[in-house]
């Protein structure tokens, strides 16, 4: 039984080190590494298991596990947060962002709460995804400035008048793309985006695959073959987004706060683009589990809140609150 458990951690290992590989492979060249690198968080799960099960067991064997997270570490950093936030200070915005999926969830109490969170937090910049509706729900009265282009579900509501805006026209359907708008905090003019990269579209499928899955059915691995497919499809759509929002940001004459549902986790080609040039709000102060889709598939950070280099970002908050299928992310950023 130990000789089986040593060859399945070895095999387990072997898989994660792939995974690591996935933020250096395009997934619009060869797609399968970014399956892996959305594993990431059960792969680690699953070795920090390991790792205790053999220390317990007094073995030294737990060295192999630890090693491999060891050598992940910076991906380590990007699901597990380890940071404090800072004092607030003036000359702060502090920004918020959720994929809405049409205020569904933001009911009855629920509103209440949203309402409170809204207090509590006060962000002056709130960027939204799916907002179905053709009009700005009640709870977001507040905001005397929106910018929603025709044809997109995303919208940018601020307490700061626009100075530019725009829309990057992305995406052939209205739930993806990326718009931005221009404000001054602090006197400085800075830019935000919100974008929703391509989805995967595969929460039904996984869900009904839970309830339904015989592993010696046809129809299983024909399922599991048609979630693949969609997978694939969905990063090579994303990898080509991700071009256009990049070379348009890297074209902007004033610093940037990148926000949205980039549905890519921390170990994909994306991420690995976006953070070479930006911050990343969540390694930056976030601590706690980094976990913002709160649907079928679990541990998955989807959701980011990215700042130009040269702003500081004073906290990061994921709050686990049943809003929507996926969890607000706040930041406070100091803009420098």
């Amino acid at each position: 039984m130990e000789k089986t458990l040593q060859w399945l951690n070895l095999l387990l290992i072997f898989i994660t080190f792939i995974s690591y590989l996935s933020p250096l492979v395009d997934p619009s060249s060869f797609w399968f590494f970014s399956f892996f690198g959305m594993a990431y968080p059960w792969l680690l799960t699953i070795n920090i298991i390991f790792v205790l099960f053999w220390l317990s067991s007094k073995s030294w064997y737990f060295l192999f596990s630890l090693g491999c997270i060891l050598v992940g570490l910076n991906h380590f950093y990007s699901f597990i947060g380890l940071n404090t936030s800072l004092p607030k200070e003036e000359g702060e915005i502090t920004v918020m962002t959720l994929n809405s999926m049409g205020y569904q969830k933001i009911k009855g109490e629920t509103k209440t709460k949203f309402k409170e969170l809204l207090a509590t937090h006060r962000p002056e910049v709130i960027a939204i995804q799916e907002g179905f509706r053709n009009d700005h729900p009640n709870v977001l009265k507040a905001y005397p400035y929106s910018h929603r282009p025709d044809g997109t579900l995303l919208c940018i509501y601020s307490k700061h008048a626009f100075i530019n805006k725009g829309n990057l026209n992305i995406s052939e359907n209205k739930s993806n793309g990326c718009i931005f708008v221009d404000i001054k905090i602090n006197g400085q003019v800075i830019r935000i985006y919100n974008m929703h990269l391509q989805s995967n579209k595969v929460s039904a499928d996984a869900s009904k695959l839970k309830k339904e899955a015989d592993i010696q059915a046809k129809k299983t691995w024909l399922d599991i073959k048609g979630i693949l497919g969609k997978i694939s499809r969905a990063a090579s759509i994303r990898s080509a987004q991700a071009t256009a929002i990049i070379t348009h940001f890297k074209k902007s004459k004033h610093p940037i706060i990148v926000c949205g549902d980039m549905n890519d986790t921390p170990l994909s080609h994306n991420y690995k683009r976006f953070s070479s040039v930006l911050k990343d709000g969540f390694k930056e102060r976030a601590i706690g589990l980094g976990t913002t889709y709160n649907e079928t598939i679990p541990l998955l950070r989807i959701d980011y809140i990215w700042t130009a280099k040269q702003f500081k970002v004073n906290s990061h908050e994921i709050i686990n609150e049943n809003f929507s299928d996926h969890y607000p992310v706040i930041s406070r950023i100091k803009v420098e």
